[in-house]
């Protein structure tokens, strides 16, 4: 094992293999560790000021000699330093003489070009790689696909390795958290770092990452020769902009009610008693809070929410499901209407009958909620909660799980494409490995076997996945009524801004309609100065 500790202006830094005390595996190559160390953004902006550690293993520390690595630091090849001018934890030795001149190992090529800045960092880095003579770098074809982390990089990197053996086409997968993956995205295409030659791009921050994307328009009938049979409302909003394609999609999802037939079964007669309905999923917001309140109880919540980022998510489903809108057609923020107070009030009841301080819950805690049978409705994202079903450690409620379409059924939608970045050096590698992502095979197989929404229509008249996937034909028709966040550049500035307003209300630190208010007047702002919205000139 290795073991590394990277610290910069005093804080750490979180990337993958970098963390405070990462151990690397046998698989990880230290070439992989200097690369991404010298792309990081955070290492380019404070060359002056940081301190790596590494504690190589007995194998690899005896074919290191001990090399210089600044004007007054040379230490003992199982423990590499390298430390930042001015820092006082630096070993305090006689000023050494420059070693021999030795031969570069092959793997010292991903660093050539930053040699000449005689940064600490890239001779700690040197010292890293002396070390890894013996693990040599691929060869052939090869790119870098940047994706999402969890199932959406399982997912990858399964592929990656079937269509390597198919093509000879290396295919390196790296992946960021939500918000890293667009930030990272963001300021590789905008430098031209060309870091990443295949981007896996959320349809909501399509307005500020498509425009710098390599235009598909050319190759898509060679990337996807059945275009047609992607979901229409998928295709139009996911990796289409200003009505170019930039992006094939490979993943969607809407949100869908999922409930507990068996609590449903088990209280139909006592709720046909008091309200003269059979109790069934709810078909209007009002009967949704109705029955949530009904089947709450101090054994069972009456439903489970998800919260953080995703309260957005939830409440615009209510609202488009009320009539009401984020915008009109001129990008004026209209979402403080009286539909929108009205779903924003039954959204803050909902809260009454989840569990306590759901609003500050992620997506993970509100699945693991329903799956330990908690709560008698859930509105989710279907297919993060698919991989959880077979395992019974997360899963006390397995086949006994019911869909619908949720009331209103104006579902958000969630979709990510795959684009090429324009700095790519093998664009017909990186079309190869999009075609192989999106054909109909691995769409399919990507949903059975990891719950990822197929964008291909093909796949919801499957057989086999109608079989198999119990919220599949509720999903289907989730999409045909889905509602899309905005797409322009400043959308999650907006969402950001949208959600910590709604928790406000959530939390009764503020009213429904005081919460829209600030947030159509932030809106308004955010719009005009990004220049999407022009005021109308006064007569």
């Amino acid at each position: 094992m290795i073991h590394v500790t990277m610290n910069i202006l005093g804080r750490t830094i979180h990337e993958p293999l970098l963390g405070a005390r990462t151990a690397l595996s046998a698989r990880t190559s230290v070439p992989e560790l200097a690369d991404k160390a010298v792309r990081a953004p955070e290492f380019m902006a404070a060359m002056r000021n940081f301190t790596i550690e590494a504690t190589l293993p007995e194998p690899i520390a005896a074919d290191v000699s001990p090399l210089h690595l600044n004007s007054r630091t040379k230490l003992e090849p199982t423990h590499v330093g390298c430390y930042g001018s001015g820092d006082e934890r630096a070993p305090r030795v006689a000023e050494p003489s420059p070693p021999e001149p030795r031969r570069r190992p092959a793997c010292m090529a991903i660093v050539e070009s930053f040699l000449r800045w005689g940064t600490p960092i890239i001779g700690c880095l040197a010292v890293l790689l002396a070390g890894c003579s013996r693990k040599a770098m691929p060869t052939g074809r090869t790119i870098t696909s940047f994706h999402m982390p969890g199932v959406y990089e399982e997912a990858a990197r399964r592929l990656a390795t079937e269509f390597e053996q198919q093509t000879g086409i290396h295919v390196r997968i790296v992946s960021a958290n939500f918000f890293s993956l667009r930030e990272k995205s963001l300021t590789d295409l905008l430098t031209g770092g060309g870091n990443y030659d295949v981007f896996q791009v959320a349809y909501q921050w399509e307005g500020e990452i498509l425009p710098h994307l390599r235009p598909l328009d050319d190759v898509v009938a060679q990337i996807a020769p059945d275009f047609h049979d992607f979901i229409p409302t998928v295709r139009s909003n996911c990796g289409q902009w200003n009505g170019r394609i930039y992006g094939l999609p490979i993943a969607c999802d809407v949100t869908t009610l999922l409930y507990r037939t068996d609590v449903f079964e088990a209280r139909s007669a006592e709720f046909q008693q008091l309200t003269g309905r059979p109790l069934r999923p709810p078909q209007t917001w009002p009967e949704y809070v109705e029955i949530a309140k009904f089947l709450n109880s101090e054994s069972l919540y009456g439903n489970i929410l998800m919260g953080q980022e995703q309260t957005y998510t939830l409440w615009s489903g209510i609202l488009h499901g009320l009539g009401g809108r984020l915008v009109d057609a001129h990008l004026r923020p209209v979402l403080n209407s009286d539909a929108g107070e009205e779903s924003l009030t039954l959204f803050v009841e909902m809260y009454r009958y989840a569990p306590p301080r759901s609003e500050a819950r992620g997506v993970r805690e509100a699945d693991g909620l329903f799956l330990q049978g908690r709560g008698a409705m859930y509105l989710a994202w279907p297919s993060l909660i698919w991989s959880q079903l077979t395992d019974t450690n997360r899963c006390k409620i397995a086949g006994r799980i019911g869909a619908a379409v949720i009331p209103g059924g104006q579902p958000q939608l969630s979709s990510w494409s795959l684009g090429v970045n324009p700095a790519c050096r093998d664009l017909d590698a990186a079309y190869q490995w999009i075609k192989f992502f999106v054909n109909q095979t691995n769409t399919k197989r990507l949903l059975l076997d990891y719950g990822i929404g197929s964008p291909r229509l093909s796949t919801y008249s499957d057989p086999e996945c109608q079989q198999k996937v119990f919220y599949l034909t509720p999903l289907r028709e989730g999409f045909a009524g889905t509602q899309t966040r905005l797409r322009i550049s400043p959308s999650q500035e907006l969402s950001d801004y949208l959600d910590n307003e709604l928790i406000k209300a959530i939390r009764g630190q503020s009213t429904p309609r005081a919460a829209l208010d600030r947030t159509a007047a932030r809106w308004r702002e955010i719009l005009t100065q990004s220049g999407y919205l022009r005021e109308p000139a006064p007569l």
